[in-house]
């Protein structure tokens, strides 16, 4: 039964993983307070007695999607975000991470909105404990910037401001997808090119615009 602190991947059952990708969806499409625990039952094709046995509320659930949500965030980049050698390895696998996690997940998007614009509490909560873990992405990315920054290879700028405009950029789109399409006629035309597209672009800007700039 899950508890309601994050747990490794593999300790969760099944039916807790059918469980948090229903009521995912469900909490993106209806928030909160208007998402529906037999409607979360019906989609893991549960009963909704079960349902309550593995949590006994509504609020439990909801915290407990975005603890299982924050540790497929981490395990989705693997290995090439944490054997990248050089800054500029790094912040390619970063950013290919961060986009397809989010082209693939794309109900975490609705998720994170609609908890920031309600106020953010338990996702500020969860991202604090989630940006002190050793292994996190965006503390990776902070360190290899900060590193770079000392090594010479990356000019000095606030680290963590930088972190922050590398994330803005591969979220932002996917927030902004229909006026994107709009904007965009290759967005529209083919998202899932543009999407690769971005990728490229983002970590072009990013690089090129950190790399030190000479005396003149």
């Amino acid at each position: 039964m899950a508890s309601g602190s994050s747990q490794p991947l593999d300790d969760y059952s099944d039916t807790e993983r059918a469980i948090f990708d229903a009521a995912l969806h469900e909490f993106a499409r209806k928030g909160r307070d208007g998402a529906r625990m037999q409607a979360i039952a019906d989609a893991a094709d549960i009963n909704k007695s079960m349902l309550h046995y593995y949590f006994r509320s509504k609020e439990q659930l909801y915290e407990q999607v975005f603890a299982y949500t924050m540790q497929r965030f981490m395990q989705s980049f693997g290995a090439s975000l944490h054997e990248a050698a050089t800054f500029k390895e790094t912040l390619r696998a970063f950013i290919d991470g961060y986009v397809s996690f989010i082209q693939d997940n794309r109900a975490v998007v609705k998720l994170m909105v609609g908890e920031n614009l309600s106020g953010g509490t338990l996702l500020a909560e969860h991202m604090g404990q989630f940006r002190s873990m050793e292994g996190a992405p965006p503390r990776i990315i902070t360190n290899r910037i900060e590193t770079a920054i000392a090594e010479g290879t990356v000019r000095p700028v606030a680290p963590e401001h930088a972190t922050l405009t590398i994330v803005s950029s591969c979220l932002f789109f996917f927030v902004m997808e229909p006026t994107v399409r709009v904007f965009a006629p290759a967005a529209h035309d083919d998202w899932p090119a543009f999407v690769e597209a971005r990728k490229t672009h983002i970590f072009d800007l990013i690089y090129h615009g950190l790399a030190p700039r000479d005396a003149s």
